[in-house]
């Protein structure tokens, strides 16, 4: 790999923001929509649901067709496996993803390596919505609340859940080249080409599509707020885990770049040509 020590130049620091606007992209289609849905699937047919497809638009909804049991036939433990499938099944193979290949973590891999943040990070987002909209809509984690748990332990859960990401999302920062020496402006502009890049676009394409501006607006907003608070701890993550491991910056290829980019548009538009909104 092409290791650097310089700080990066304008045009490189552009296919940084390439190489991890795809990655993010194709990590979050995969890990927030396609894993975390099969997994609501998975948890449904424990308990007698029947998969009729799955509709994922990475700027509209995800969710999955099925044909259940009556939900009072169920019990309490198939409603909840049902409505918690997502995080039980999807988080660990996720997670998983990124431990098997964290040995081998190169820019061109980033796409894959990205599942656990994401995911993690999506998880606290998902933690928040389930919370705001219980009791009226009730899914993921409302699920718990409605079996008991308490509201104290979920926020634990979903706290966690953040950091974690936050602390993963720093550490696979030098595979688009920006180490502990470049100014805090170039960590921020990585961190605002994932989360408020792909809410922006979400809400352009909700508006054109005739959907309500209010929620995608509050969405973006939370985005930007995501995107200063995981680039904030950066430095002080990289310094002291690069006392355990390399976290040497290192330059992506004009491959891995294009590769990346190219996958997580290219997932992007398939999936919302195939399940408009």
């Amino acid at each position: 790999m092409n290791t650097t020590s310089q700080n990066l130049s304008g045009t490189q620091l552009f296919r940084s923001m390439q190489l991890f606007f795809g990655a993010f992209m194709f990590a979050f289609i995969l890990n927030s929509y396609i894993i975390h849905e099969a997994g609501h699937a998975f948890g449904g047919m424990l308990f007698g649901c029947k998969i009729q497809g799955l509709n994922l638009n990475p700027f509209g909804t995800g969710d999955w067709e099925s044909l259940c049991p009556n939900p009072l036939t169920m019990g309490s433990t198939g409603r909840f496996l049902q409505g918690m499938g997502g995080p039980i099944f999807g988080m660990p193979i996720s997670i998983a993803i990124t431990l098997l290949l964290w040995r081998r973590r190169r820019p061109v891999l980033l796409p894959l390596l990205l599942s656990a943040p994401v995911v993690c990070i999506a998880n606290f987002l998902g933690v928040l919505d389930s919370m705001l909209n219980y009791p009226g809509h009730i899914f993921d984690y409302g699920w718990m609340l409605q079996n008991g748990v308490s509201p104290y332990i979920i926020r634990l859960i979903g706290f966690v859940s953040l950091a974690l990401g936050i602390i993963l999302m720093n550490l696979l920062v030098p595979l688009a080249g920006v180490g502990i020496r470049e100014p805090f402006w170039k960590v921020l502009l990585l961190n605002l080409v994932t989360w408020p890049l792909y809410l922006l676009i979400r809400l352009i394409y909700q508006v054109y599509n005739g959907a309500e501006s209010t929620g995608p607006v509050s969405l973006l907003f939370l985005g930007v707020i995501l995107a200063i608070i995981t680039a904030l701890p950066c430095k002080p993550i990289l310094k002291f885990f690069s006392r355990f491991t390399n976290l040497e910056p290192v330059l992506p290829s004009s491959r891995a770049v294009w590769y990346s980019f190219g996958l997580g548009v290219g997932f992007a538009f398939v999936l919302t040509l195939i399940n408009p909104i």
